[in-house]
């Protein structure tokens, strides 16, 4: 009797650590986010290239993989349609009683082909290439995702993906979110602020 109860233990204890170790850990269900400003100033090279003595590519090649060149100066909001776009707030008292715009969240359609690391990469190339070309304070009129200093993440909704884009100083948050309306059509759902955590 006490053989049938181990090997049932054991049976049960292999079911569950093959479970676990079949369990797949996606990355899709957590929002992306990113700071790609940073990655112009890094230079990205391969196992393969160091082995070759290759040097390395410009920051916006190794951050633009697989883009075309014509696309890298694409507004990554204006691939597809905007739906609307939503103003961010953060909380400028600590009981909550004052807010300050924090930047914007962007809701856009999905598109064939356009996943949400897709889109990731895509603001990720956009954001280096205005910073290392120098033309932020232009990009910025027509692309939210070109102010210095912002911050994005992506995540998947119902029919595309809501791009939030947070700045760090409410001039700038102003900005991404005037940026915003401009792209959403003009009777979209609008004006609902959310709260993000500071």
């Amino acid at each position: 009797m006490n053989s049938y109860f181990s090997k049932a233990f054991a049976v049960a204890l292999g079911g569950f650590l093959a479970s676990c170790a079949s369990t797949p850990h996606s990355a899709s269900s957590t929002p992306l986010q990113g700071k790609p400003q940073l990655a112009a100033a890094q230079q990205v090279q391969s196992d393969a290239a160091l082995r070759a003595g290759v040097p390395a590519p410009q920051a916006s090649g190794g951050v633009c993989a697989l883009i075309p060149e014509a696309e890298q100066n694409v507004c990554p909001l204006q691939r597809t349609p905007v739906l609307a776009a939503r103003q961010l707030v953060k909380p400028l008292d600590a009981k909550g009683y004052v807010w300050t715009p924090a930047g914007a969240v962007v809701y856009m359609v999905a598109g064939p082909g356009l996943t949400p690391e897709w889109l990731g990469h895509l603001v990720e190339c956009y954001q280096a290439r205005t910073a290392a070309e120098g033309n932020t304070l232009q990009a910025r009129e027509s692309c939210p995702l070109a102010e210095s200093e912002s911050s994005y993440s992506v995540t998947p909704t119902r029919n595309g993906f809501a791009v939030s884009i947070r700045a760090p100083d409410t001039d700038s948050a102003k900005r991404i979110f005037d940026v915003s309306q401009r792209l959403a059509p003009g009777n979209s759902p609008q004006m609902t602020a959310l709260a993000v955590k500071p």
